[in-house]
Parts: structure tokens; C-alpha cells; sequence
């Protein structure tokens, strides 16, 4: 599992969730804008509290992600949003669907990147 040149958004999102899934945090911030990447480490960051919290569900809660669908209402050429199935441990659905937005990175040669995660 790994970040390719050329991947489209919804493999992306997915691979963002696997990363975090099987704790490759370094694999898993190529996945995220690269502005992002450059706080990742630093306590009170969106992407520390990113990767922080979806680890905590994962690791106390036994959470997973499923990818559910697109929101076309809020997709475009250069912006995409998709949702993901919570699920617990068992594999039942946890709460309401979480969003994830990613856009067109120019600072990554235009590649698909998260830009807003949630767990």
C-alpha cells in the first residue's frame, strides 16, 4: 500500500484510511496536502489530530472505514468529496458516515490529496 503518481481521489481517500488502519504514518502523510505535511508532527496541527485520533479508534475502539459514496453536490474537477462508513469492531456501522475532502495539490504536481479528514 502505497502512494502512486496519477491516483484519483477516491483511491486516495481510501489509501489515506488503510495507512492509518495498519499505523504507516509515513506512507500515510504522502497522502495529505502538502502544506499539511509540513505541521504533521506538531501537537495541535490538523493533520497531528488527524492521524492522533483516528489512531485512538482505532487502536481503543477497533474502528475501520468503509468507503460508502461520492458527494457530487460538493465534487468538481479540482475538488472531491466522499464519505466513509464508521465501523466498529463487530462491523456495524458506528454513528453518521465521516467526510473526507480532498483537492488538487499544486505543490505535489496537481495530485489528488486530503485536505480535510475526519474519524
Amino acid at each position: 500500500m502505497s502512494v502512486k503518481p496519477g491516483m484519483n481521489a477516491k483511491e486516495i481517500a481510501i489509501l489515506h484510511y488503510q495507512l492509518l488502519t495498519v499505523n504507516n504514518f509515513e506512507e500515510w502523510l504522502k497522502t495529505i496536502k502538502k502544506i499539511h505535511r509540513k505541521k504533521a508532527k506538531k501537537k495541535g496541527s490538523r493533520p497531528y489530530y488527524w492521524w492522533n485520533t483516528g489512531r485512538k479508534r482505532i487502536d481503543e475502539q477497533g474502528m475501520s472505514y468503509s468507503f460508502k459514496n461520492k458527494d457530487e453536490r460538493y465534487s468538481n474537477e479540482t475538488r472531491q468529496k466522499f464519505f466513509f462508513y464508521r465501523l466498529d469492531k463487530e462491523g456495524n456501522e458506528s454513528g453518521m458516515p465521516v467526510p473526507i475532502t480532498l483537492r488538487k495539490d499544486p505543490e505535489d504536481n496537481d495530485e489528488w490529496r486530503v485536505d480535510v479528514s475526519s474519524w
